[in-house]
């Protein structure tokens, strides 16, 4: 297998030259040439000398250069580094939040989602509207992919979390006050030069109501401007653009997602070609597009323009069954997943601690052996390579030796 990597993160490798230089040696004597530094954390914590973000930078990070540094002992090992983002994800009392609360996505409630409940726990972390002009994409994103690629020798920058949030309902966001407003003209469902004017069709002629769709009627309701949010909310993802039609506004809600998720890979894409043309853009995306599009906004069929690889997270937890069931099902999507990729390259992203799915519900000795058969089904489908979340995993559970067998 010719790319054969991992995702890391910073605690494993320190903010120390010699802590870096231990990392990647452990890396190269299990045959790993690629590795995904998180840089970008889930906090919303930046782990280089930041200039367009300084007051983002974690404090260990302010001095130490650690991106620079990995590319210079990565260089001296064979191992390329990718610096890994997290995307739309942010830690509640993260600079971009405290500074710009305006900036993240709220629920039909107004709370963003911090405020709400999972598991019977409050959320903690805040997801970012994608969609506000001169937001978070534009004055805070945009910035860091342009930053990295201007300074570093990256092989890649990594796209994560390029979505909109699944885990809290995947309608639920984002209806903040922008997209209130957006929403309507981004799917027309209104005339500007007239709108108050409904201008329902003349004739009603055909068989079905939806078939008199074309001239784009008026399709919010009169006392709009008065609804509140939760009712405006509701309207725009379970209303009919005809009145006694189909509830079938949902399906311009998950157009306008989809729409503006893409519109953040272009934005960051032209952004890092045109300061460094040897960057590369790569991404972890969830398994089927088709499927993702419609519940978080990933839809990343649209993303061949503007990423160059494409990392699918095909974990066993995103497959049902045993673990035969999903070495048969990981192969069948796989399958797909190279058409869908088209031009990209494709890296199949697997994480060892799902693997041991029946162990942990036993509490028998994990089998080891299942990273390897893992590794030899993805080998089998003729892809370049697989990716493995992730380094620590690989310590908690002593999978280097199985891995360098594997990839021997």
């Amino acid at each position: 297998m010719k790319v054969r990597g991992c995702w890391g993160g910073t605690g494993e490798c320190g903010s120390t030259t010699d802590g870096v230089a231990r990392y990647l040696d452990r890396l190269v004597a299990s045959g790993i040439n690629q590795v995904f530094m998180g840089i970008k954390e889930g906090d919303g914590r930046l782990c280089w000398p930041s200039s367009v973000h300084p007051d983002a930078v974690k404090p260990e990070y302010e001095a130490f250069d650690l991106p620079m540094v990995l590319c210079e002992e990565g260089a001296k090992r064979g191992i390329a580094v990718h610096g890994w983002l997290i995307d739309y994800y942010e830690g509640e009392h993260s600079p971009a939040y405290t500074k710009h609360p305006e900036w993240a996505a709220l629920d039909p409630n107004g709370r963003p989602s911090a405020e709400c409940t999972l598991r019977g726990r409050r959320y903690d972390a805040v997801w970012m509207c994608p969609a506000r002009p001169n937001g978070y994409t534009d004055e805070w994103l945009v910035p860091i992919y342009r930053e990295l690629a201007e300074r570093y020798p990256l092989a890649s920058i990594h796209h994560d979390y390029i979505r909109y949030p699944g885990d809290l309902a995947p309608d639920t966001y984002c209806f903040c006050d922008y997209c209130l407003d957006a929403i309507p003209k981004f799917a027309g469902y209104i005339n500007e030069a007239y709108p108050s004017e409904p201008f329902h069709h003349e004739l009603y002629d055909r068989p079905f109501l939806e078939s008199h769709w074309e001239q784009s009627p008026r399709v919010l309701p009169v006392q709009w401007e008065r609804l509140p949010r939760h009712m405006k909310a509701d309207f725009l993802l379970n209303g009919s653009f005809f009145g006694m039609g189909r509830q079938d506004l949902d399906y311009f809600f998950y157009l306008y997602r989809i729409h503006h998720i893409n519109e953040f890979a272009r934005k960051s894409a032209e952004a890092v070609r045109a300061v460094n043309p040897t960057t590369k853009l790569s991404g972890a995306i969830f398994k089927n597009p088709v499927h993702s599009g419609r519940f978080i906004g990933q839809d990343w069929r649209n993303f061949i323009p503007w990423m160059d690889i494409a990392v699918p997270m095909d974990y066993r937890d995103h497959f049902p069954g045993s673990f035969e069931n999903y070495l048969a099902l990981l192969k069948e999507t796989i399958e797909r997943q190279k058409i869908w990729a088209g031009p990209m390259d494709l890296w199949i992203g697997i994480a060892a601690n799902f693997l041991f799915k029946e162990e942990h519900e036993s509490g028998v000795a994990i089998r080891k052996d299942k990273v390897a058969e893992t590794l030899h089904a993805i080998d089998s489908t003729g892809v370049d390579g697989a990716v493995i979340f992730c380094s620590d995993q690989l310590s908690h559970f002593g999978l280097w030796d199985v891995v360098r067998e594997a990839w021997s």
